[in-house]
């Protein structure tokens, strides 16, 4: 049985084939290649909020409020990017190496998304995490109650 001639005819397939390619290839990288920018700043929101709580905590005169001051200088870099205590894992721990010389150090963790559309919608995601050290000034005179 032998196909009739214009069923033979390969005309057009080139723009369905560009259709396609553009479908499921180009739009779907272009899109995870635009929310790369969002992902550095979700980073350097993650490695801001590490590196305040640190200080924040090295400087406080006392384990108590170090730790308080860290945890709420923390809280409100995340808050600027409106992400909630359930998007974030902060760990801090201002209070087992609290003398002069000790190291203090704090770990953010942030849930990104993966591909984000003009911040409607959103499809899998990233975890950023941060870390951060400090070392208290050796010298420090710390009050004693």
């Amino acid at each position: 049985m032998r196909l009739p001639s214009r069923m033979l005819d390969e005309r057009g397939t080139g723009a369905i084939d560009l259709v396609l390619v553009s479908a499921f290839i180009l739009i779907p990288f272009a899109m995870l290649l635009l929310s790369f920018p969002i992902r550095m700043e979700y980073r350097s929101m993650a490695d801001a909020a590490a590196r305040e709580a640190v200080r924040a905590c090295a400087t406080a005169f006392d384990p108590e409020t170090g730790q308080d001051r860290a945890e709420a200088v923390a809280r409100q870099i995340l808050a600027e990017r409106s992400l909630g205590p359930g998007e974030t894992d902060l760990s801090i721990d201002c209070r087992t190496s609290w003398a002069p010389g000790g190291v203090v150090s704090a770990r953010v963790s942030l849930d990104v998304p993966a591909i984000d559309v003009m911040g409607t919608w959103t499809v899998g995601s990233w975890t950023v995490t941060s870390s951060y050290r400090e070392q208290m000034e050796p010298y420090r005179s710390i009050p004693r109650p």
